[in-house]
């Protein structure tokens, strides 16, 4: 009786869980949140970001004030009597002297290439999850088409069946049921074409995801209240702080500053101690010398010259490419406001008056199909025409998701 019952308990678990499985997953926000933290967490480009990022940070540490001191060991070979005199062994120590503006600049280099790094990682994180995310949409809007698709598969069913049986009425004609029948059979090849399309997308998914291709993917269905059309200027104003790749050009901005900075103290002699001492090998010291050592870099003045105007040209450059990336964000967030706003006004649109008269129609279409005062081929339309508005309904939903996607990755929440 026990093992009865434990059979019964796992019986009706794994029967709960088919069950859940089945039912349709509603797709809203926190479910393409959790999409895209999933797809980041195995996407081998997100991975290299990540890596370059940590690499750019380790180049700030590296960043050196003291060069590594140099030594020298010579040996004299002479007279037994001079090398005692003078010692046959010397030994030299040299130590450049750090210059700490040039150390500075080259550190602001390092810290402005680390930050412009991680901003390119955020980048590619963002970009990973929402090409993730927009293929869970078009998942989802194919498992709308499918559903509609099977609607009108079990209408025509139905409707096949009642013409089927009129045909048996002694005055009955098979022409219309030869019709629908032909008509099923090329919705049927619809549907089957919809559901390989939906594998194949499914199969994308599973791939952005780091999934088995095969892995198997719930029933989608879009929410049908999206998050509000956002409003234009707003967004734009965003740009400067949310953008990574304007943040990311304004700290190139930074780099090329250093580097003119840079450029401009290696022009400045290269000062260093040097310490010689001489000593005989017999073990006695004799003298020691202390000594200030420059660089001359008077003789490649116009070399030195045309570094440091090419650093400062890199650093106008720089400037622009910020205003013109700037600009470049600003207008694709007006086409995705706009694409949000049409998306929004569309499927209300459809939603309220298009729909109910489409409704209207295919039901007064349907009722003279019944007292037999309507054609097969009007109905047919009528009724394809309602089923058609339901998928733009949802076509434009998924549009205004995809859309808002878009302006995500430009001005994310946050960056």
């Amino acid at each position: 009786m026990k093992l009865i019952i434990i059979y019964l308990s796992i019986g009706l678990t794994i029967a709960k869980t088919i069950l859940h499985a089945s039912e349709p997953r509603r797709l809203d926000g926190p479910f393409l949140t959790s999409l895209r933290a999933e797809a980041v967490a195995h996407h081998p480009t997100a991975i290299a970001a990540s890596l370059r990022a940590s690499a750019a940070s380790r180049d700030v540490r590296a960043v050196r004030l003291w060069e590594d001191p140099s030594m020298g060991l010579a040996l004299m070979a002479a007279e037994s009597e001079k090398r005692h005199s003078d010692g046959d062994i010397r030994i030299g120590w040299e130590q450049a002297l750090p210059k700490r503006g040039l150390f500075a600049a080259k550190e602001a280099k390092a810290s402005a290439t680390q930050r412009a790094e991680f901003d390119s990682s955020q980048s590619s994180r963002l970009e990973i999850g929402a090409e993730t995310a927009r293929n869970a949409i078009e998942l989802a809007l194919t498992d709308e088409s499918i559903a509609i698709q099977s609607e009108l598969i079990s209408w025509l069913v139905t409707m096949v069946g009642d013409a089927k049986q009129s045909a048996l009425a002694p005055d009955g004609n098979s022409i219309n049921a030869l019709r629908l029948d032909a008509e099923l059979a090329r919705e049927k090849q619809a549907l089957d074409a919809v559901q390989r399309t939906r594998q194949s997308v499914a199969q994308r998914l599973n791939l952005d995801l780091g999934r088995s291709l095969e892995s198997p993917w719930p029933t989608l269905r879009l929410s049908t209240s999206p998050p509000p059309v956002p409003i234009a200027r707003a967004e734009i104003a965003r740009i400067t702080r949310a953008n990574l790749k304007v943040r990311s050009a304004v700290e190139m901005v930074s780099v090329a500053n250093a580097e003119s900075r840079i450029a401009h103290l290696e022009r400045q002699p290269q000062l260093s101690v040097a310490v010689d001492a001489e000593i005989y090998s017999g073990g006695d010291f004799r003298s020691a010398t202390l000594g200030l050592k420059m660089s001359l870099p008077y003789f490649n003045r116009s070399a030195s010259a045309a570094t440091v105007e090419a650093a400062r040209l890199r650093e106008k450059a720089a400037a622009m490419e910020v205003e013109a990336t700037r600009k470049a964000v600003a207008s694709a967030v007006l086409s995705a406001v706009d694409q949000v706003a049409n998306a929004n006004a569309q499927a209300r649109a459809y939603a309220g008056e298009i729909y109910q008269r489409e409704l209207q129609a295919s039901q007064a279409e349907e009722a003279r199909w019944i007292s037999s005062k309507g054609s097969l081929l009007d109905l047919l339309v009528s009724r394809k025409n309602l089923l058609a508005t339901q998928l733009e309904i949802r076509r434009f939903i998924a549009m205004q998701w995809a859309a808002l996607e878009d302006l995500n990755q430009l001005v994310p929440e946050r960056p």
